[in-house]
């Protein structure tokens, strides 16, 4: 690296920084966080650390600072351990969006570290063992240190790619399944743009990747914040709004509107508490979505408000409407056997026609809804 380039290495560095700083702050501001926030922000601390340290090691490549063996040994010492943290607090956040942390994140954080304790503990016992083993002579990287740093963070950010396609594949929610997808994506991007840096040392490509990965990761999860429903993990009516917008009639597609209203929610409530009634929700919930899991078209969920429903399904005739509503109500049954009381839903439908709109649609089926309540 030229030390005229020196400069423009670092600014990039900083930036980078900087905007990491500001996410952090971002979610700092609240007094009482989950566990992803808080992981998030963990993730957030130890790549600033990296990008600090990768500064050092480029200081030592232009020769801003002398090529000392010290030099050599402390930042890429440093780059490898924080590497390694960064896989391991990426992996942890992604536990704790899946809930893999509730009743024991402590034992299972530990757990979870163990590799890259053992990891840093090899390549220490190695440099003990032969100080020439990574870093030879001349200060210069061995052929054995890359594959040491990056096998273990590779493990850790492949786990984590699991999981986002592991709930990717659950949800029913467009944005979730969309944010799942993008975090899947994150360790090719570390893979690629580590090995570009590796390879064009002049060009600070794994900041600038990770930083901008995580910067569009931030912003998408904010979308999805907007568009989820807090209780039910469906869509929210915002989100309801917008499918709608984009639907319009088809020869080639049938639309049916689906609407759930659940049988004497107020009586629940008032009977058996608010926490109660959430519970109800929570169970239709989780009743449309095992319904939809299991169907062969495309269905669209989401919680229109209180406690009405929306389904909106594509390409079926009036029998598989009827067959889906029919496994609804059967898969409710079952998840609502050991309640207190009968937890029942009326249903009511219609097809989208040429002549109309959506909400016309949508209008019908919930008169549909209320007369299928009186029988």
């Amino acid at each position: 690296m030229k030390p005229e380039y020196f400069g423009f290495y670092t600014e990039a560095n900083l930036v980078c920084i900087a905007i990491f700083i500001m996410l952090i702050f971002q979610n700092t501001g609240y007094r009482t966080k989950t566990e992803q926030e808080n992981w998030f922000i963990r993730t957030g601390i130890v790549h600033i650390i990296y990008f600090l340290s990768d500064i050092g090691w480029a200081a030592v490549l232009s020769d801003v600072l002398p090529h000392i063996r010290f030099f050599v040994v402390f930042f890429n010492f440093t780059n490898y351990v924080f590497l390694h943290l960064i896989g391991y607090s990426w992996f942890m956040y992604m536990a704790a969006s899946e809930g893999m942390l509730l009743n024991k994140k402590r034992k299972f954080a530990k757990t979870v570290l163990i590799p890259t304790m053992v990891s840093v503990l090899v390549i220490i016992a190695a440099y003990v063992i032969n100080p020439l083993l990574w870093i030879d002579k001349d200060g210069n990287l061995g052929d054995l240190y890359y594959p040491f740093m990056v096998t273990v963070p590779s493990l850790y950010v492949l786990s984590s790619s699991v999981i986002s396609l592991k709930n990717a594949k659950k949800t029913t929610v467009i944005e979730e399944k969309r944010l799942y997808r993008l975090i899947a994506l994150y360790p090719l991007a570390i893979v690629s743009f580590g090995l570009l840096q590796t390879f064009l040392l002049n060009a600070p490509l794994f900041c600038f990747g990770v930083t901008l990965m995580m910067l569009y990761f931030y912003i998408k999860s904010l979308q999805m914040l907007i568009s989820v429903d807090s209780l039910t993990k469906l869509n929210n009516r915002r989100q309801i709004d917008r499918y709608m917008d984009n639907i319009s009639y088809s020869e080639d597609e049938s639309c049916c509107v689906c609407m759930i209203d659940i049988d004497s929610f107020k009586m629940i409530n008032d009977n058996y508490g608010h926490a109660e009634g959430d519970r109800a929700l929570t169970l239709i919930a989780d009743s449309l979505r095992k319904t939809a899991d299991a169907a062969t078209f495309p269905i669209f969920l989401g919680r229109y408000g209180g406690d009405e429903f929306i389904m909106i399904i594509r390409s079926v005739d009036n029998e598989a409407v009827t067959g889906l509503i029919s496994s609804f109500r059967t898969i409710l049954k079952e998840k609502s056997a050991d309640l207190k009381y009968k937890l029942e839903a009326s249903v009511g439908y219609d097809f989208l026609n040429s002549d109309e709109t959506i909400k016309t649609c949508l209008k019908r089926a919930d008169e549909q809804l209320y007369f299928d309540k009186k029988l």
